[in-house]
C-alpha cells in the first residue's frame, strides 16, 4: 500500500483545516473585540459618571457620595486602560528593538 501526496485544495484548503480543529473551538474572542467591548465599557462608565454630575450640578436630588463613586471608578478604569495601552506600546517597542 502507498500513500500518494496529500492535494490541500482537494481537502478544503487552509481554511476548512482551521475550522475543522479542535483548537478553533477553544477560541474566546478575538483581540480587538475584547478591547473594543473594554472601550465600550469605559466610555459607558464615563457616560454614567458624567450624567450624575450633571444632574447634581443641575440641583437634583442625588446623593453626593454617589456621584463621586461614579466619578473615582470612573477614573480608575481610564488610568488603568491608559496604563495597559502604554505597557502594550512598550512591549511592542521592545520587540521592534531585538536584534536578529
Amino acid at each position: 500500500m502507498t500513500i500518494g501526496p496529500v492535494n490541500p485544495i482537494a481537502l478544503g484548503g487552509i481554511d476548512a483545516a482551521r475550522e475543522a480543529s479542535p483548537v478553533a473551538s477553544l477560541q474566546g474572542p478575538g483581540f480587538m473585540n475584547a478591547i473594543g467591548s473594554g472601550l465600550d465599557g469605559i466610555n459607558a462608565d464615563l457616560t454614567h459618571a458624567d450624567a450624575l454630575a450633571r444632574q447634581l450640578a443641575a440641583g437634583d436630588k442625588i446623593p453626593v457620595h454617589d456621584v463621586m463613586i461614579a466619578l473615582e471608578q470612573a477614573h480608575l478604569k481610564l488610568q488603568f486602560a491608559v496604563e495597559v495601552r502604554n505597557r502594550v506600546v512598550d512591549a511592542y517597542q521592545n520587540l521592534t528593538n531585538m536584534q536578529l
